[in-house]
């Protein structure tokens, strides 16, 4: 089951999506549904979930929470969240909700994003963003991979063209926003790419907060990232330093 969980519709201040125009094109774009994930907003979900039945598609609850310091997605909570309060208030707030704190593209600098701020929190998992540069989501990877999290897949559309650019590949059916929490928790899901990549979930327990050399760890990940340019016969190469 193929679910791109960041797209935004027009209830969203900055987005153009029409939700009925949206529904009819996800099986044309190969995906089986979509967590809609508007600015501080869970307005537009109930019409969302009424029309999906129209067009044979999943539509999931979701919503993208501002905090004083960046943006988290939060999954299963069909309440208008809380506003611009701390990290650590919103996470509390979406898990006393049984749902699923997500890291919004934590270190996307074109948006208001956590950073390394990341490493303090407890989140469900970490988000690959579709409108975020290669080097950034692959220092989400790395994140994940460190603090043993799960990956999730968005494409953060905003006009309809670029829904489905990542998306989020789950192992089994979800029929509902528990099975949507609860999958994402076991890490029982792939990030897909259009241009066909996967990376695998790689979910063991969450690290320990008293492992303070997280940061370091990342750091050192982080540092082989700069690609090596060589020139040969006034060609330049671009070679991956791994």
């Amino acid at each position: 089951m193929i679910l791109d969980l960041h797209v935004h519709s027009n209830t969203s201040f900055d987005s153009k999506i029409k939700i009925g125009i949206l529904l009819k094109k996800l099986k044309e774009i190969g995906l089986d549904g979509i967590a809609i994930t508007d600015h501080d907003s869970v307005a537009a979900i109930s019409k969302a979930k009424e029309l999906a039945k129209k067009y044979k598609v999943k539509v999931f609850t979701g919503v993208e929470i501002s905090t004083n310091r960046g943006h988290l997605l939060a999954y299963g909570v069909d309440e208008k969240p809380i506003y611009r309060k701390s990290i650590a208030e919103t996470i509390d707030w979406i898990k006393d909700r049984d749902g699923a704190a997500i890291c919004a593209h934590p270190f996307r600098a074109s948006a208001p994003s956590i950073g390394d701020l990341v490493y303090e929190h407890h989140f469900d998992g970490i988000e690959l963003n579709g409108r975020t540069k290669s080097t950034q989501n692959r220092a989400a990877e790395v994140a994940a991979k460190l603090m043993k999290i799960t990956l999730v897949g968005g494409s953060d559309a905003h006009i309809i063209q670029r829904v489905g650019k990542i998306s989020t590949q789950f192992h089994n059916e979800l029929t509902n926003d528990g099975d949507l929490v609860s999958a994402i928790k076991k890490g029982q899901c792939d990030v897909k790419f259009k241009i066909p990549i996967t990376i695998k979930a790689e979910l063991i327990p969450a690290i320990s907060p008293k492992d303070i050399s997280i940061l370091e760890k990342y750091k050192a990940e982080r540092k082989p990232l700069t690609p090596i340019i060589k020139v040969s016969n006034e060609k330049v190469k671009f070679i991956d330093s791994k």
